[in-house]
């Protein structure tokens, strides 16, 4: 095993690199980025200066994959995260300011609304009869905040 450590040459690194690279496509998320690009590195300093030692080039490796991973963690990776539509997956929060009707009535602070073809279970501060009209206010979890349409008036 020894025997292929010394033996490490430029495009060892280059194909490991790229082989790392095409890993981080798939969809590592960012993961994989550093090491690939330390890798890629690595392999253009042994073609500038092919003597160096294996331990060496795994200490560049190691060093370059910790530091590369930090800079793009720190720096471009909110970058990535930036959209025109921050709702996209979030459907809880795409809910809310909707008008339901309640399919299973308020008791106790908790009642079911039908929305598309899920059923959601929705809390309140007050009790309300099934069929009462309530606007979806916010989410905690997979639970949806509502409150009444309307006031109630009292029977």
């Amino acid at each position: 095993m020894i025997e292929f450590f010394v033996s490490l040459q430029a495009w060892h690194w280059l194909t490991f690199g790229i082989f790392i690279l095409i890993l981080e496509l798939l969809g590592a998320g960012g993961f994989l980025l550093g090491l690939g690009v330390a890798a890629l590195v690595v392999s253009c300093l042994m073609a500038v200066i092919p003597g160096i030692t294996w331990h060496w080039q795994f200490l560049l490796f190691a060093v370059l994959s910790v530091v590369i991973t930090l800079v793009y963690w720190k720096k471009f990776r909110r970058f990535n995260e930036k959209t025109d539509q921050p709702l996209l997956n979030s459907r809880t929060q795409r809910l809310i300011g909707r008008k339901v009707p309640l399919l299973i009535p308020l008791a106790n602070g908790t009642g079911k609304v039908q929305i598309e073809d899920a059923l959601w279970t929705v809390t309140c501060a007050q009790d309300l009869p099934q069929g009462a009209i309530v606007t979806i206010t916010g989410a905690e979890g997979m639970t949806l905040l509502v409150e009444a349409q309307q006031p109630m008036q009292p029977s």
